[in-house]
């Protein structure tokens, strides 16, 4: 049977030169595009099932499909909706993905019209699991890097291709399996970041952020000694979170993990060869972090402190404090504490703000 797209193509070029685009309710599919598609989807896997050697089976089989997308764009291109006559086209591509699924290759562009199929599944989904890393309290400067690959589809400013669309539903795939109340990290930020490694997501904003985070991380600690030694733990997370031969986010990058280890390993080595002194320690509190983020809060409400965000303040706080139980703690956990009302913590200030004005009214006797 003849699997050249020729036909398929000029029936679509016929049906795009005729169609008014304001006309956007045609009922049916153009019969001979229908009739042609059909015909030829036979031919197409017939031939695919009698071709034994396997690089000339790809090279078909990637070639037939990469004229289907070409012919799907044109009709879609006419309206820039899925109109019956694009749909017969995602279906013949469809139908010939079925056959040998696990060969397609990641560089194969997708159709617009698949992509504008997809974009409600994805805006949906990332709704839902948005909503959830807010009530897991994940850094808020974190979830907008994590929506990068849904907003990637949703928006569509650029061509996507089926390894875009694999890497996205691997994605999901582990933010699905993900149990937040038993992660083996030291904060739910730090299971997504892991999460993200894991899945080599190389996008620069996550990059970036990775390195902010793990600066912060060391620059909390009290000696150079100490500082190298959590460069080294994080180097250890890292590697651990590394999965080889997983497709990266962007094929064209380096992978997040090779260029992380390198900065972390620049800016250790940075650090075993600086003068500088060693600096003490944070400051401990006895209070827990809700009482010390209500105090601050209050603090800075009464212009104790020169003008600075609160965003800036928590990281300050961070910073200089430890506290009872908690430890050390990261400023978007500062952040989502300064409006706690909870009637313990606002009794514990109320007895200090009491003994202290006392104290203060003695010295002025």
């Amino acid at each position: 049977m003849h699997t050249e797209t020729e036909v398929l193509k000029s029936i679509a070029q016929d049906i795009a030169s005729r169609q008014n685009p304001d006309n956007i309710n045609e009922p049916k599919a153009d019969h001979r595009l229908l009739y042609e598609a059909n015909r030829l989807e036979k031919a197409i896997i017939q031939e695919l099932r009698s071709i034994d050697n396997n690089t000339q089976r790809d090279t078909f089989r990637n070639d037939t499909i990469s004229k289907l997308v070409d012919i799907c764009d044109l009709l879609y291109n006419v309206h820039e909706r899925v109109s019956p006559d694009t749909k017969v086209l995602l279906d013949l591509l469809a139908a010939i993905k079925k056959i040998l699924p696990n060969e397609i290759n990641p560089q194969l562009r997708l159709p617009k019209a698949f992509v504008s199929v997809q974009k409600d599944e994805f805006k949906t989904a990332w709704e839902g699991y948005e909503k959830l890393l807010k009530q897991q309290e994940i850094d808020y400067k974190l979830i907008p890097i994590a929506a990068i690959p849904f907003t990637k589809f949703t928006d569509a400013n650029e061509n996507l291709y089926w390894g875009d669309y694999t890497w996205l539903k691997g994605y999901m795939s582990k933010l699905n399996a993900v149990n937040w109340d038993n992660t083996d990290c030291n904060s739910k930020s730090e299971a997504l970041m892991s999460l993200l490694i894991g899945r080599d997501f190389n996008h620069d904003q996550f990059f970036i952020y990775c390195k902010k985070y793990i600066a912060e991380r060391v620059g909390t600690i009290g000696t150079k000694k100490r500082r190298l030694h959590e460069y080294d733990v994080c180097r250890k997370l890292v590697q651990e979170d590394t999965q080889d031969g997983l497709p990266a986010y962007d094929r064209h990058a380096n992978p997040v993990s090779v260029r992380l280890l390198k900065w972390i390993n620049d800016e250790a080595n940075a650090l075993k060869t600086s003068d500088g002194e060693e600096y003490i320690s944070k400051l401990s509190v006895v209070w827990n972090l809700e009482t010390l983020a209500v105090f601050f809060k209050l603090l800075w409400d009464h212009k104790a402190f020169r003008d600075v965000t609160l965003e800036v303040f928590s990281e300050q706080i961070a910073a200089a404090f430890s506290t009872k139980g908690k430890g050390d703690f990261k400023a978007h956990s500062v952040f989502g504490r300064f409006y706690v009302r909870d009637r313990d913590v606002l009794l514990v200030l109320e007895a200090l703000l009491l003994k202290m004005l006392a104290d203060v009214q003695k010295l002025l006797q």
